[in-house]
């Protein structure tokens, strides 16, 4: 039996890629892990920044001893994916982006990557200028994460008006041969709607995608490509979507996440797309360093596009919340679960929440049930006393346990324990000193995981855990010394 392959036609084929970072299995910790640093550096000379953020690299668990060649690809990826740091070269400058500051300072990987999708187009300045000027003469004008949800919108539509009670869904496979690699779809004159039917057609008719014979998936030395090479990219971004909780995947197919309706409309509706590379098109004498003067207003335009109130993280999805757990937290956490507003700052109620019911429950359990009605979180928008939840030590005294909590939130599990602590909360650490202590909660689909530093401000005198000095204290440990402690649920 003869197998019928896709084929988009020579004139049309055009492989789209950009830059790849060595990371991308471990992105969630180094994309924490380097915000974090980079917010370390203040604004310097373009090679004291380097140099410094060269340093940051190297001091990632498992890249010392790495090969510098392989370090410095990570010092390229990074700016040039995610605009970390504005190198302006004409006045010797270079301070950290927005995009740092924000995943660093609001700790939600998941608005960050949604934001990040959200203004990722072709052509954009993270490609080099020679990859830009070949997309701006396929006239090619595409942003994957918007085309992507809007053909498994169009094809859900399709499913529906067949009577078909499945959803629609997408391979790595599928998107690279019927959207990234087609300059009809990349282009705009193929709509979302005709790739869905397009992709529909293909399964009913049983159609191939991976052809050895191919000549347009030849390497540069004459031997075709691995399949994995050839999807690489829209694999990237399909990732990315499902990192970011817009997207499920089952066994290499997409599809859209069922619980997250208003993120997935907000791409639907964009309408926002980088103009600045405009004037080139249909130009045909020009200089790729004019694609390069462009750069820097690509990245001004990324780093506007972090608004923390265009996406907003739905902790009950991430978190997988159900009736039960429901019952067993505290009621504050029912009531953040109840409101139709979640916002980022969610992420620090929910995880003193749950801090507090884990306090109850640390009481329950030694004895001192006459506390529990004593425990309660403290914060509130008018006053921050310098910690979040005034407890009790639980050791046959009366002495209070004040808590500040430092939640970050995530799909998959990190191991990035930076955080930080405002000035008010250095000093006011340094004047309790051992009834102060740091909760760091990490929250994700996989598990939550806790960490209790006692008087942080001792423990950095005795070279128990770093902090450098940035309105207030940039705070890093390491999990060879402090080791997660249990996190109690409360039960009545």
């Amino acid at each position: 039996m003869n197998e019928t392959f896709y084929k988009v036609p020579d004139k049309y084929w055009y492989r789209i890629h950009f830059v790849r970072p060595r990371f991308k299995s471990n992105i969630e910790n180094v994309l924490l892990y380097m915000a974090n640093e980079c917010c370390k550096i203040p604004r310097c000379s373009c090679q004291e920044y380097s140099d410094r953020y060269f340093n940051a690299i190297r001091m990632f668990p498992g890249n010392i001893g790495m090969a510098d060649k392989t370090l410095h690809n990570w010092r390229t990826e990074i700016p040039a994916l995610f605009g970390f740091y504005n190198e302006d070269k004409l006045h010797n400058i270079t301070e950290t982006s927005n995009m740092a500051k924000f995943l660093h300072e609001k700790q939600d990987l998941t608005q960050f990557l949604r934001l990040f999708l959200m203004s990722f187009q072709f052509p954009g300045g993270h490609m080099k200028p020679q990859d830009t000027r070949d997309i701006i003469s396929h006239n090619i004008r595409f942003k994957p994460a918007q085309f992507i949800i809007n053909v498994l919108l169009e094809g859900n539509e399709l499913c529906s008006n067949a009577n078909s009670e499945k959803e629609m869904s997408i391979s790595a496979e599928e998107a690279t041969y019927c959207i990234f690699n087609d300059i009809r779809v990349t282009s705009g004159n193929v709509s979302p709607k005709q790739v869905a039917q397009n992709i529909l057609d293909n399964r009913r008719k049983k159609v191939k995608y991976y052809d050895q014979k191919d000549k347009n998936i030849q390497s540069l030395s004459g031997t075709p490509r691995s399949k994995g090479d050839v999807t690489r990219y829209a694999g990237d971004i399909l990732d990315y979507m499902e990192i970011s909780n817009l997207l499920n995947c089952h066994y290499g197919f997409y599809s859209l996440k069922e619980n997250q309706t208003q993120a997935i409309k907000v791409f639907h509706t964009d309408k926002t797309y980088f103009k600045g590379y405009e004037r080139f098109y249909g130009m045909k004498d020009y200089d790729t360093s004019e694609l390069s003067l462009v750069e820097s207003q690509w990245f001004e335009y990324v780093n506007k596009s972090m608004n923390p109130d265009l996406f907003k993280s739905d902790i009950r999805s991430i978190l997988g919340v159900n009736e039960e757990v429901d019952i067993l937290f505290d009621n504050r956490i029912k009531e953040v679960f109840a409101s139709d507003n979640k916002t980022t700052k969610d992420i620090g109620n929910i995880g003193e929440a749950i801090v507090c019911g884990h306090e109850k429950m640390r009481m329950k359990i030694k004895g001192y049930k006459e506390f529990i009605r004593l425990i309660q979180i403290v914060d509130s928008p008018s006053y921050h006393p310098g910690f979040d939840i005034d407890s009790y030590e639980a050791d046959g005294t009366e002495d209070h346990r004040y808590i500040e909590v430092k939640t970050t939130i995530s799909k998959k599990k990190i191991q990035m324990y930076g955080f930080h602590m405002s000035t008010n909360e250095w000093r006011v650490a340094g004047t309790i000193k051992e009834h102060y202590c740091v909760y760091r909660l990490m929250l994700s689909e996989q598990d939550k995981t806790l960490f209790i530093l006692r008087n942080p401000v001792a423990l950095y005198k005795t070279d128990q855990i770093e902090a450098e000095p940035r309105d207030g204290m940039e705070i890093s440990f390491t999990e060879d010394k402090f080791k997660p402690t249990e996190l109690l649920v409360w039960k009545n």
